[in-house]
């Protein structure tokens, strides 16, 4: 599997940002309002001079504004700053494999689809769901807690086939998983947490701002609630329990 960062081409020309373009035009209003002021001097009857507090306030305002301009200059440099040091660190996440807090994952043909979940204490029978994007449940599953040998607290990992109940294939598509527990009693429980799970692949930028491509879906890299190294030989996972929804 490739792992990339997508760029756009642009033009060597870089954009005035708004303090730049503010200070050009601050610049020019500036010139004007000098020379004004140097014709009405010239031009000013000795015997009734120019009042100087009129000419001595606009001067203020305008460095007043030259201030504002300089502290805007200076917050763009901090945001730019940032920025790409929030850059830096998405591009970490390439190669990983991430719990996104989200339930719904992209199945490509013929391939699987994982999410992990987080069942609270007192559950006595859980049944999942596969819920296809336009509402239908397309396979689901009951399991007790004599089944699955006890429940376990933490997150768990569930892997889909990508296959309804009879075994068929289902079309390339969103999914999303819902995982409904109830008690001894019959009762349902509140506090099922579920989570997409799957490999970051890249890293997107649309319209200014930054997506994880993550098997094939786009999340905000904020979304991210865990994060774990890509499975290897050496690495197998022994530490999550993992269920396949067959």
């Amino acid at each position: 599997m490739v792992t990339a960062v997508t760029s756009t081409a642009t033009t060597s020309s870089t954009p005035q940002t708004a303090s730049e373009s503010s200070s050009v035009s601050l610049a020019k209003n500036f010139d004007t309002f000098l020379t004004l002021l140097t014709t009405q001097l010239k031009n000013q009857d000795p015997t009734s001079p120019m009042d100087s507090k009129e000419f001595t306030t606009q001067l203020v305002q305008f460095s007043q504004v030259e201030q504002s301009i300089n502290q805007n200059k200076n917050l763009e440099k901090l945001i730019s700053m940032f920025s790409a040091q929030q850059s830096s660190n998405n591009l970490n996440f390439i190669g990983k494999i991430v719990d996104v807090d989200d339930n719904q994952v992209k199945l490509q043909q013929g391939g699987a689809a994982f999410w992990s979940y987080e069942l609270p204490a007192g559950v006595n029978n859980v049944k999942y769901n596969i819920i296809n994007s336009s509402g239908q449940v397309v396979r689901s599953v009951t399991q007790t807690s004599e089944q699955a040998g006890g429940f376990k607290t933490g997150k768990t990992e569930i892997a889909w086939d990508g296959k309804d109940g009879q075994g068929n294939a289902l079309p390339a598509g969103t999914y999303k998983l819902e995982v409904v527990a109830k008690d001894a009693g019959g009762k349902t429980v509140d506090g099922v947490k579920v989570y997409a799970r799957g490999y970051v692949e890249a890293l997107e930028t649309v319209d200014g701002t930054q997506y994880l491509v993550v098997s094939g879906n786009k999340f905000l890299p904020e979304k991210v609630v865990s994060v774990f190294p890509a499975p290897t030989n050496d690495n197998t996972g022994d530490d999550e329990e993992e269920e396949a929804a067959s």
